[in-house]
């Protein structure tokens, strides 16, 4: 008798443990591979001058660099110190193609250090030629994507970087590129920028 009621208590648990798993709980989660990343992480420090990429300051002035700091790459600019009474740099990423994804967008990552100001923007262009010009930016259509980067600190560097909203890409098709645009002075806003994780997914 005990061995028959074991039986019972055995197939009973059995039974409640397959009950308890169905399809979703043994699917593996699908991950968002990113179809375009940048973490300068493999860069020399110093002017970015990254394959395909444009680096470009539409006066003659300061360019993105590539910085580091605590094992950590990324780009930086800032007006401070330059003397540029109207500074507009532009780093733009290589041709990244929208169409490997339904609905894509872009995430990265920022701080902004002694902050005076907003001087960063992000825009995309469907028609940009890239070839790292003044020119070529200027005769390009630039949609500015009014991004939101509220994280900043007035008097210092912040300790870590804040990760952006996630910045819709779906009303583009095709080869897009995607700039960081700085618009500051010397002795206007000269808020300090520095960009990572520059992804596309």
């Amino acid at each position: 008798m005990k061995k028959i009621l074991k039986s019972i208590f055995v197939l009973s648990a059995i039974f409640t443990i397959i009950s308890c798993v169905n399809d979703d709980d043994t699917s593996l989660p699908t991950l968002n591979q990113p179809i375009f990343a940048q973490n300068f992480e493999s860069e020399d420090t110093g002017v970015i001058n990254l394959p395909g990429w444009s680096n470009v300051s539409l006066n003659g002035g300061a360019k993105w660099e590539v910085r580091s700091f605590s094992d950590e790459k990324y780009a930086q600019l800032s007006a401070f110190g330059t003397g540029e009474s109207n500074m507009d740099t532009w780093l733009i990423t290589d041709s990244i193609n929208l169409n490997l994804k339904e609905t894509p967008f872009l995430r990265f990552s920022y701080k902004a250090a002694h902050h005076n100001g907003d001087g960063l923007s992000v825009l995309v262009s469907s028609d940009y030629n890239g070839q790292n010009t003044a020119d070529a930016i200027n005769t390009a259509n630039w949609i500015d994507m009014n991004v939101d980067l509220p994280d900043s600190s007035p008097n210092s560097y912040p300790q870590n970087f804040s990760v952006s909203d996630a910045i819709d890409l779906s009303s583009f098709e095709g080869k897009v590129y995607i700039a960081f645009r700085y618009v500051g002075s010397s002795s206007g806003v000269s808020t300090t920028y520095q960009i990572d994780n520059i992804n596309v997914y």
